[in-house]
C-alpha cells in the first residue's frame, strides 16, 4: 500500500519527509514477526503508528490492545504487563 493510500485510510494529515518515511518504516515492519518500539512526545501520533502496523499486519483480525505505560507506577510495570505470584510484592493478592 502506497504512502498517500495510508494516509487517507488513517486519516493522517501532513506531507513532510519525516513523517512519510515512518509511514513507509510502518508498513515495511507490519508483515513481519518482530517487536517494535514506537517512541515520541506526547501527541506525536504513537498510537496512530500502532494502529497502522496492526491493521497492516497478519495479525489485524486479533484485538488490538493499546497500553499507556507513562500511567502505569514505575517498579509495577512488569507485573501489570506479564503477571505476579501471589506475595511477590507488598499489595499482590492474586
Amino acid at each position: 500500500m502506497e504512502v498517500q493510500e495510508i494516509k487517507q485510510r488513517f486519516g493522517i494529515i501532513g506531507n513532510s519527509p519525516l513523517l512519510n518515511r515512518a509511514i513507509t518504516i510502518a508498513n515495511q515492519v507490519a508483515p513481519t514477526d518482530i517487536s517494535v518500539l514506537i517512541t515520541g512526545e506526547s501527541g506525536s501520533g504513537k498510537e496512530v503508528f500502532s494502529h497502522i502496523i496492526h491493521q497492516m499486519s497478519p495479525r489485524k483480525h486479533g484485538p488490538f490492545i493499546a497500553v499507556n505505560c507513562g500511567a502505569i507506577p514505575e517498579g509495577t510495570i512488569d507485573s501489570e504487563l506479564f503477571g505476579h505470584e501471589k506475595g511477590a510484592y507488598t499489595g499482590a493478592r492474586w
